[in-house]
């Protein structure tokens, strides 16, 4: 008789004008679910969710737990009602988390329901869950979410579902354990801002079924101290970081003002045209009305199409910088292979140490124009998700390939200077006629063996490089895959630094930065504009790193630092052998001087 009236209670509350024929007699009872009057079948009222037996929630809070009720909500029986119902749920519960699931949200099919749900947030203080798709990117939503955000200021948090592929994590990549449900955990908190886990029972393979690779029967495990292992496992991970258990605040940031923004964007035409200047140099007059061009455009942007502003000046930071530190580092480097073409080793390695240091921290500070240009909650919970990663990696090499080429194969032999002389008289059609004659020779010129040799040699690196585009691009993004290997690499490295160093930066970006300068030094032609390549795409991925919006600050800051140690320390082993290299191979062609 009570589960008899608890329901009955439960569908008048929640559905409009609920009609339905019902006896009670005694301890039973029967409720016949009628076609309603606007047309919806009875049957159809099954799928309504009523709420949670009493017997349920008496068992959990003996317990101690916590409930945090989360509904599903049903096309065509999500008005009003439903919404004042559940409201009243949340209410009973001191729920601090909002957690939508269904078709759509809460009371989304009225004005009133709508208003109701924002009204109860704004007043209660509970933050609207945001639970985190399953290729760990943005969240999931339905419409009128980012509405609902916006009227309650964003008051909100991540959640990470321990989605069924994590679930499957026991014993894997070489664990005995829960290990890597603990790692997903811990990346889920400290990376992703996922301040909330939805735990579920791990499951591994059931041994005693017959099951092809294909179609796997699953079982729980359900030994407590698999259990006992992951939390406090995780919890000892996470203590030196300050986490602790305990109802989570929504966050809370103050965005930048539009004031500063402006001075931000001053400042970033203003790189933008230094690096401009780099390539062409163009006289003072056209980099004043360069300058002011740039800066009424960011103005302009800024009144016009605000989140565009934000989206360009954001990019531009994350692109001028690294562009700036490749382009500029091979100025210096071909004034000082002029004014000190020759150099001893011990001297050489302090200055590529020196400069490799400054180039980074140049690049660095696109960073820092990049993400204060993206300082909000609805990056900060990954309601919004920059989408400009991929070209701002292409963009510097392009830039540092097109320098390297002017800088070292235009004007440092002399290519330049004959261009000019040829072109230099008065009168444009003058101008051009000697122009097209220099190349014209040129072209008629015989080719030593020497150069046609070094064209293939620069073809087949240049496909080659492709191919090392394709996948570096690739694996650019949250939706690619991960070896076993690697990932007990990178779990490795996480356990003892706490902030694992990006793979690109420590392995590839740093060591091939040194490489660039020393063989720029020792004179080389053709090694400096691959390991260039290679060293642009560290610079970029500084600026990358930080653009993870939802990580903590000091967070990426210590990953960045660990990836600088560590890379200039294999940079600096990388050059003593090049170095030993170099020697040897002059000793074998008989060069004993320079």
């Amino acid at each position: 008789a009570a589960s008899y009236e608890w329901i009955l209670n439960a569908f008048e509350a929640r559905f409009e004008d609920f009609e339905a024929k019902t006896y009670l007699e005694g301890e039973h009872g029967f409720i016949f679910i009628q076609q309603q009057k606007n047309g919806m079948k009875g049957e159809k009222l099954l799928d309504l969710r009523l709420g949670i037996w009493p017997d349920t929630v008496e068992l959990f809070e003996r317990h101690g737990y916590q409930i945090i009720p989360r509904s599903v909500t049903e096309k065509n029986m999500n008005g009003t009602k439903f919404a004042e119902a559940y409201i009243e749920v949340l209410k009973h519960f001191n729920a601090p988390y909002f957690m939508n699931n269904g078709d759509e949200l809460i009371g989304y099919e009225s004005d009133e329901g709508r208003e109701l749900l924002t009204q109860y947030l704004r007043e209660s203080g509970a933050s609207l869950a945001m639970v985190e798709q399953n290729d760990q990117s943005q969240n999931i939503t339905w419409p009128g979410t980012v509405e609902l955000l916006n009227s309650i200021d964003y008051h909100g948090i991540r959640v990470f579902n321990e989605w069924g592929y994590i679930q499957n994590r026991y014993a894997y990549c070489g664990y005995t354990g829960p290990e890597e449900i603990t790692n997903s955990f811990f990346r889920a908190i400290v990376e992703r801002n996922c301040k909330v886990i939805w735990l579920k029972m791990i499951l591994e393979p059931d041994n005693d079924v017959s099951w092809d690779a294909d179609e796997k029967e699953w079982t729980y495990v359900t030994d407590p101290a698999d259990y006992e292992k992951m939390l406090k496992d995780l919890d000892a991970r996470l203590a030196p970081l300050g986490y602790t258990r305990g109802t989570v605040p929504a966050m809370e940031l103050k965005t930048p003002p539009l004031a500063l923004r402006i001075v931000q964007s001053v400042g970033t035409a203003a790189l933008l045209v230094l690096l401009f200047d780099l390539f062409f140099h163009i006289g003072a007059r056209w980099r004043m009305i360069l300058l002011a061009l740039g800066v009424l455009g960011f103005a302009a942007l800024s009144v016009l199409k605000p989140s565009l502003f934000r989206l360009l000046l954001s990019m531009s930071g994350g692109i001028v910088m690294p562009s700036l530190a490749a382009v500029g580092l091979c100025r210096v480097l071909m004034e000082k292979r002029r004014s000190e073409p020759r150099v001893r080793f011990g001297k050489l390695l302090g200055y590529t140490l020196g400069v490799s240091a400054l180039t980074i921290l140049t690049a660095f500070c696109g960073s820092l124009l990049a993400t204060s240009a993206l300082s909000q909650l609805s990056y900060m919970i990954e309601m919004e998700l920059y989408r400009g990663v991929k070209i701002m990696q292409l963009i510097p090499i392009g830039l540092f390939i097109l320098a390297y080429l002017i800088v070292f194969a235009y004007e440092e032999t002399g290519a330049r200077e004959a261009v000019l002389a040829h072109a230099g008289q008065r009168g444009e059609k003058n101008r051009i006629k000697r122009f097209n004659a220099y190349f014209g020779e040129l072209m008629q010129t015989p080719m030593k063996l020497g150069w046609f040799l070094a064209i293939v040699v620069i073809a087949v690196a240049a496909v080659f490089m492709l191919l090392v585009f394709a996948y570096y691009m690739y694996r650019t993004g949250n939706s690619t895959t991960t070896s076993a290997r690697e990932l007990a690499f990178r779990n490795f490295l996480e356990n003892t630094l706490i902030a694992r160093p990006r793979t690109k930066e420590m392995i590839v970006g740093w060591p091939m930065l040194m490489l660039f300068i020393w063989s720029l030094r020792r004179r080389m032609k053709f090694l400096p504009m691959i390991f260039g390549t290679g060293m642009t795409i560290g610079l970029v991925s500084v600026v990358n790193t930080f653009l993870h919006i939802r990580t903590p600050f000091l967070l990426s800051l210590l990953r960045t630092g660990w990836g600088i140690l560590f890379g200039l320390l294999i940079g600096t082993a990388v050059v003593i052998v090049a170095e030993l290299i170099y020697r040897l191979v002059r000793r074998i062609c008989g060069v004993t001087n320079g």
